[in-house]
């Protein structure tokens, strides 16, 4: 009989209140990219703000964001009420959104109490999520931080160190190159540009790319946050930095052309109003060119990055 494995819940409420923040800490990092993410709790009289940040929002404005670490048993109304007065009268300003994640189970009534109050204190978004829901965001979104932690690895004692320890790092150079292979194995990199089936995943697939070198944050293709990857400047080797340098400005090259032949009329949407409409209209010359720009971006990547010369076409 073939031997199954069994996913245990986890118990948060084995950790102490540092440890959980370390962990709530951890998770933020990896989901979300943060213009800064910053841990209050640490330094004692947090004013119910265990940590706060600030996070992208829709592409076009960032929200501020404060997370308080509940990790007990059973989460009360007077402790969330409490933590959402001190939170609504702090230094920093009514938050655009309050997360409140706690260790055991919620009701909810409690979560329902928790907008309510949230609401009537001027703050426009709450979230509360209990144990459960939150050991779920992490095996979700940070999957290998939370082996890691539960595997007895310890998780730093400050902001830098947690965010070094969620980040993907391998142990050599030629490893951490080997992860940015699968940032171009996606069919923008090797379908020509004619028989693209979706003007707007192209472009996202670009704008994902030059992002996750410059940032080292890779998504998916719904924007999700897949992992933290070494960055082009993380790079010990100055040649590696200069060549993944010179890999992102033609990868904005491409994108200005795309961009170019939008405006210009040569690449244009069958109008039917859908942005993922897989039909649209491309002149001769246009797809030659991008397809030209595509293959210098390939053949700039593969000189330092391992695999990519089956993609580019060599």
């Amino acid at each position: 009989m073939k031997a199954t494995s069994t996913v245990h819940p986890l118990d948060f409420t084995a950790l102490s209140g540092a440890e959980f923040e370390r962990l709530v800490f951890a998770f933020l990092w990896r989901r979300w990219p943060w213009r800064r993410l910053d841990w209050y709790g640490q330094l004692g009289d947090d004013k119910g703000r265990d940590i706060i940040g600030v996070r992208e929002h829709g592409g076009w404005r960032d929200e501020t964001v404060v997370v308080a670490c509940a990790n007990w048993q059973r989460l009360t109304a007077e402790k969330a009420v409490g933590d959402i007065n001190k939170i609504a009268v702090g230094s920093a300003g009514v938050p655009d959104c309050l997360i409140i994640v706690a260790g055991g189970k919620v009701s909810s009534d409690l979560k329902d109490k928790v907008a309510i109050h949230a609401r009537s204190r001027a703050i426009p978004r709450s979230e509360l999520w209990s144990g459960p829901e939150f050991e779920e965001q992490l095996r979700l979104h940070a999957g290998t931080v939370l082996r890691r932690f539960f595997n007895g690895e310890v998780l730093p004692d400050t902001p830098d160190e947690l965010r070094a320890f969620v980040v993907d790092s391998p142990a050599t150079e030629v490893e951490a190159l080997r992860l940015m292979t699968r940032l171009f194995e996606r069919p923008a990199f090797y379908t020509p540009f004619h028989q693209e089936s979706s003007l707007a995943a192209f472009d996202r697939a670009l704008a994902d790319t030059i992002e996750a070198l410059n940032t080292g944050i890779y998504r998916n293709r719904d924007g999700v946050i897949i992992a933290r990857i070494p960055a082009r400047f993380d790079f010990p080797t100055p040649a590696v930095r200069e060549t993944l340098a010179q890999a992102v400005r033609r990868l904005n090259d491409l994108r200005a052309a795309f961009a170019e032949g939008q405006k210009l009329g040569t690449i244009r949407s069958c109008g039917c109003g859908n942005p993922n409409c897989p039909t649209f209209m491309v002149d001769a010359e246009t797809c030659r060119h991008l397809d030209a720009l595509r293959r210098r971006v390939l053949k700039k990547a593969a000189a330092v990055v391992p695999g990519l010369d089956a993609i580019a076409g060599y």
